[in-house]
């Protein structure tokens, strides 16, 4: 652990009174790597649970939005009052939603 333009003296005096306990801790504090095998097999088992999570989450949404679509075809045949009253109210909470989560966006100085 040498500084360039640092006083020798100093240098001296952390090898004598550090060093060896800085080497005894970075033993006994060696990290764990494991072999790129086991890494890899790791990586692939993490890939192919995000793929089905993934998966699911689509044919949830895929589901969902039939679900809703044939809903709102049904309304439209028989009721075309009640569909236009539930599409305002789908267009007026989204955009309340989208001003609440980015009507508020502020700069704050940082306080230290």
């Amino acid at each position: 652990m040498k500084k360039p333009k640092e006083d020798p003296n100093d240098q001296q005096w952390f090898d004598d009174q550090l060093k060896e306990a800085v080497t005894r801790f970075d033993a006994t504090h060696a990290p764990n790597v494991p072999d790129l095998q086991q890494f890899e097999a790791f990586v692939d088992n993490h890939k192919q649970e995000m793929k089905k999570g993934l998966w699911k989450e689509l044919m949830l949404f895929w589901l969902t939005a039939c679900f809703i679509f044939g809903f709102m075809l049904w309304m439209i045949d028989r009721h075309w009052e009640w569909f236009a009253i539930l599409q305002a109210v789908i267009a007026v909470g989204g955009i309340g939603f989208a001003s609440l989560t980015y009507g508020r966006r502020k700069v704050r100085a940082w306080k230290s």
